[in-house]
Parts: structure tokens; sequence; C-alpha cells
């Protein structure tokens, strides 16, 4: 909150400075890539939990296929063994 008083205080002093479009333009552009690197590295926090980069992920995943995998052949054994 802070913060934005401060930013409101900034945008008053220089447009008591009666500044060129030009630099208007720049100060926008500028705000505005502040904006989004700012809006895409809090996207890139709340979702890289998510990622499946992580070793220990991958090794439990690998761990978990095997573990159905080995599920699956020990029913079809089973439901072969029953044919007969």
């Amino acid at each position: 909150m802070e913060k934005l008083r401060e930013l409101v205080l900034f945008i008053r002093e220089v447009l008591r400075q009666k500044p060129s479009r030009g630099l208007l333009k720049v100060y926008l552009v500028g705000s505005l890539l502040a904006v989004l690197g700012s809006v895409l590295g809090l996207l890139e926090l709340l979702f890289q939990p998510f990622s499946s980069e992580d070793p220990e992920i991958s090794s439990l995943m690998t761990r978990w296929d095997k573990h159905k995998l080995s599920e699956t052949t020990l029913r079809s054994s089973a439901h072969r063994i029953h044919a007969f």
C-alpha cells in the first residue's frame, strides 16, 4: 500500500513538470513492461510446484507405473489359470 502511495506521488510530480508526449510514452511502456514482468514472475512462482522436472517426483512416478504394471500382470495370470 505504501508503494502505491509513492507511485501516485511520483506520477503527480512528473505531471507537474509538464513532460513531453515522448517522455510519457517511455514511462508508460516501461511501466507496462514492469507490470508484465511481475505478473509473469508470479505465474511462474505459482505453477513451479506442479512441474514434473523434480527428480523425486519422476522416480515416484516410475515406481508407481512399475507397481501398476506388476499388479496388472498378476491379474492376467490369475485369469488365465481360472480359464482352464
